[in-house]
C-alpha cells in the first residue's frame, strides 16, 4: 500500500506538470498543495524503509521520495523548455513528426524565426544546428507517453496541438531531465560504493549533487543537456571501475558504447574516454616490459572493440550530420570557437563569473578528496584526476568560457561522478581526523561565532548597522557579509585571489570583478570605457567624490590625485580618452592635467572649463596585463566655501564623465 501511495503521489504531480491538470481534483473536488502530496509520499516511503529494514536496500525508496520531490520543486520553480533546450527539442519533434532532420519549420514552429543565423541554409538545404541528437534520443519515450497525453486531452475539447510543440510535450522533457539526472545520481552511489562505505558514498553524492550547478539543472532548467549527460558519464565510469580487474572483450565494447553515447549527448564527454584509456595503455607498457605477445594481442583486440562500439553508438550524429551538412563530420558554424592557445584556466576554476570553485564550494572540498585518492588509490584516483584536468582545459578553451547566460560551472557536468568518489574520500579522512582531534574541530567550530561577532563590530564601526536601533536579521547579516568580504575576499577563490592580489597590488576582495572583467580581452571589442558616476565602483580608488548627475550625464568630481583601476587583458598602444571640465570660479588659475600610468607620467593636458573630450596616446610600455593605475593629477584643487563658490567643503579639481580607452 505505500509503494501504491508513493506512486500515485508521483503520477498525480506529473499529470499536474505535462497536462496541467490534477487527477485529485476530479476525484475529490479539490487539488492539494504539491508539497502536501510530497509529504505523504514521504509518509510512505518511510514506513516502507521501516518494514523491510534489513532485508532490503533502502535506495528504491528513497529515489522514488526523491523523484516526487523533485516534480514538485519543477511545479515551483516553474520548469519548462528553455534555452538551448529548444534547439535539441527541435531535433526530436522533426525526427517524431516529420520523419526528417530538416529542422526549418521545427525552429519557425517553436518560436525561432527570429533566429536569422538558423536558416543557412547548409548545402544540403536544410537549416543549422551546432547541438547534439542524443538528447533527443533519450527524452524520446518521454515525449511518445506526451503524444497520448495530447491526444487524450485534444479529445476532451481542450485547446492542446497533438502536433509535437504543445505544452505536454515540452514539460514530458522536463520529467525526463529529473528522472535521468537521479539516475546518473544512482549511478554515482553506485561508483563511489565501490570505493566507500555506503554512508560514505550516499551523504558524497547528496552533498555533490545538492551543493553544485546540478541540482539547478534537475529541477529548474531540466531541459539543458546536463542531467542525461551526469548520468551517462556517471555509467561510463561506474562500469570502468567495475571492470578494472580483468576486463572482457564483451566489457571493452560496452566501454566503447557508452563512450559513443556519452557524446551524443555533449561533445566533450568524448574526453572521459581517458578512463579506460588509462588502463588501456597501462596495460599494453606492462605486457610490453613483459614481452608478453598474448597480452598485447588480446588488449589490441580489445581496443578495437571499444573503437568500434563507440563508432556504431555515435552514428546517430554522423547521420544527422550528412543529412543536415552532406558530411559524416561536419563542424557548424554556429559553435562557440575553441582557442586552444588561450584558455581561461584561473577563470574557469576561480572566478566570480561562474567559476567551477567560487561557485559551488563544495567541489573544493571533493577536488581535494580526489588527490588524496591518487595518493592512497593511483589506479583510481590518477585517471579521474586527468580526466577532469583535460575537461577543465577544454572548457577553458571555450570562447564563452563561463558558459553564457548558464548557471554555475555547467559544462562540468561529466565531473559530477568523479566528483562525488572525491567528496566521500575527503568525507572519511576528516572524519578520521576530527575522531582524532575533537578538541580542535570543535574549537574550530566555536570559532566561527567569534568571526559572527567581529563582523558585526565591523559593520557597526562603518554606520552600516546602527548600534542600538532595531535592524532585520538579513541586513544585519548582508552587511556583516560585506565587512568579511572586504577583510578576505571570497575564500573559496583562494589561492587565485590572494596570487591575483600581491601581483596586482589589491585587496583580494578586488579580485572578483578585476580578474574576469579584462579590457581589450575580446578583439570584436579593442575599446573600454569607464563610466564614472555609473557603474564605477569598482574601478574607482582614491581621490573621488560621490557620483552625481546633470540631466543624462552622470560624473564623479576629483580631487587630487584622483586614481582608476585598469584591468587589462595584455598590454597594448591605447588611445587615452577622457571627457571633463574644470571646477570654475571667478579668479581661477588655469587648470592642467598629468596623466600618469603605473607611476610614469604619460601625458600633460590642459582642461576646459566647459565639457570637453581630452586625449593623448598612452605606448605599450606604459602598460602591462594585469590591474593597471591610471592617475589624474590636476595642477589645483580648491574647496568652493574657500573661494566664495558655495559651502560645499570638498576639494574640487574636475569633474569626469568618462574615460574611454582603445587599442590605436
Amino acid at each position: 500500500m505505500s509503494w501504491v501511495i508513493a506512486g500515485a503521489a508521483a503520477v498525480e504531480l506529473c499529470a499536474r506538470e505535462v497536462a496541467r491538470r490534477s487527477p485529485l481534483h476530479g476525484i475529490v473536488g479539490v487539488a492539494p498543495p504539491p508539497w502536501l502530496i510530497v509529504a505523504v509520499a514521504a509518509a510512505a516511503v518511510v514506513v516502507v524503509i521501516a518494514q523491510t529494514r534489513g532485508r532490503r536496500s533502502p535506495v528504491a525508496p528513497i529515489f522514488a521520495a526523491l523523484f516526487v520531490a523533485g516534480l514538485a520543486l519543477q511545479i515551483e520553480l516553474g520548469a519548462r523548455l528553455q534555452s538551448d533546450g529548444f534547439y535539441y527539442f527541435a531535433y526530436l519533434r522533426s525526427m517524431a513528426c516529420d520523419r526528417d532532420l530538416d529542422l526549418t519549420n521545427d525552429y519557425r514552429l517553436l518560436g525561432l524565426g527570429d533566429k536569422t543565423y538558423l536558416f543557412g541554409p547548409t548545402r544540403t538545404g536544410y537549416a543549422h544546428s551546432a547541438w547534439t541528437i542524443g538528447p533527443a534520443i533519450v527524452w524520446s519515450p518521454f515525449f511518445a507517453a506526451a503524444h497520448v497525453v495530447a491526444i487524450g486531452l485534444h479529445e476532451s475539447g481542450a485547446e492542446v496541438g497533438t502536433d509535437g510543440t504543445s505544452y505536454p510535450y515540452r514539460q514530458a522533457v522536463c520529467v525526463a531531465g529529473l528522472a535521468y539526472g537521479l539516475l546518473g545520481c544512482w549511478f554515482c552511489f553506485r561508483l563511489t560504493r565501490r570505493m566507500f562505505p555506503a554512508e560514505y558514498a550516499a551523504a558524497a553524492v547528496a552533498l555533490t549533487v545538492s551543493g553544485s550547478f546540478m541540482l539547478w539543472y534537475l529541477v529548474k532548467e531540466p531541459s539543458m543537456t546536463h542531467a542525461p549527460s551526469m548520468a551517462g558519464v556517471a555509467a561510463l565510469a561506474w562500469a570502468w571501475a567495475s571492470t578494472r580487474e580483468g576486463r572482457t572483450i564483451r566489457e571493452w565494447a560496452l566501454l566503447g558504447a557508452l563512450a559513443g553515447f556519452i557524446t551524443l549527448i555533449r561533445w566533450q564527454n568524448a574526453l572521459f574516454a581517458i578512463l579506460p584509456a588509462w588502463d588501456a595503455v597501462q596495460q599494453l607498457a606492462a605486457a610490453a616490459r613483459a614481452r608478453d605477445a598474448r597480452a598485447m594481442r588480446r588488449m589490441a583486440i580489445g581496443c578495437a572493440a571499444f573503437v568500434a562500439a563507440a563508432v556504431i553508438a555515435f552514428l546517430p550524429q554522423m547521420i544527422a550530420w550528412h543529412s543536415i551538412y552532406g558530411s559524416w563530420l561536419a563542424v557548424s558554424p554556429l559553435g562557440p570557437e575553441i582557442r586552444w592557445t588561450s584558455p581561461h584556466l584561473v577563470d574557469i576554476l576561480w572566478s566570480a563569473r561562474n567559476g567551477l570553485f567560487s561557485t559551488a564550494p563544495i567541489l573544493y572540498l571533493a577536488a581535494i578528496g580526489l588527490v588524496i585518492l591518487a595518493f592512497a588509490r593511483p589506479a583510481i584516483g590518477v585517471p579521474m584526476l586527468a580526466a577532469i584536468a583535460v575537461m577543465t582545459y577544454f572548457n577553458a578553451s571555450i570562447q564563452d568560457w563561463w558558459g553564457s547566460a548558464g548557471f554555475g560551472g555547467r559544462r562540468f557536468d561529466g565531473t559530477i561522478p568523479l566528483f562525488c568518489v572525491g567528496l566521500a574520500a575527503f568525507g572519511e579522512r576528516a572524519v578520521a581526523f576530527t575522531g582524532r582531534h575533537t578538541f580542535a574541530a570543535v574549537t574550530a567550530a566555536a570559532g566561527v561565532l567569534v568571526v559572527w561577532n567581529l563582523t558585526l563590530i565591523g559593520a557597526a564601526q562603518r554606520g552600516t548597522i546602527r548600534i542600538g536601533e532595531t535592524l532585520s536579521f538579513d541586513r544585519a547579516w548582508a552587511a556583516q557579509a560585506a565587512v568579511a568580504h572586504s577583510w578576505i575576499g571570497n575564500p573559496f577563490t583562494y589561492p587565485a585571489s590572494l596570487v591575483f592580489a600581491l601581483r596586482n597590488g589589491v585587496a583580494p576582495a578586488r579580485y572578483d570583478l578585476l580578474s574576469t572583467n579584462r579590457f581589450i580581452g575580446d578583439p570584436r571589442q579593442p575599446y573600454a570605457r569607464i563610466d564614472l558616476g555609473g557603474d564605477d565602483e569598482w574601478l574607482v580608488d582614491e581621490g573621488w567624490h560621490a557620483p552625481e548627475r546633470e540631466g543624462q550625464t552622470t560624473f564623479r568630481w576629483a580631487a587630487t590625485p584622483a586614481t582608476v583601476l585598469v584591468p587589462l587583458d595584455h598590454a597594448a598602444t591605447l588611445r587615452l580618452q577622457i571627457r571633463v571640465h574644470a571646477f570654475a570660479f571667478a579668479g581661477a588659475p588655469p587648470q592642467s592635467l598629468t596623466v600618469i600610468v603605473n607611476g610614469q607620467p604619460a601625458a600633460a593636458l590642459a582642461v576646459p572649463t566647459d565639457w570637453q573630450t581630452l586625449e593623448c596616446d598612452v605606448a605599450v610600455e606604459r602598460w602591462h596585463a594585469g590591474v593597471n593605475t591610471l592617475t589624474l593629477e590636476f595642477a589645483w584643487a580648491r574647496r568652493p566655501v574657500d573661494v566664495g563658490a558655495g559651502g560645499d567643503t570638498r576639494p574640487l579639481a574636475a569633474a569626469v564623465d568618462y574615460i574611454r580607452l582603445a587599442v590605436n
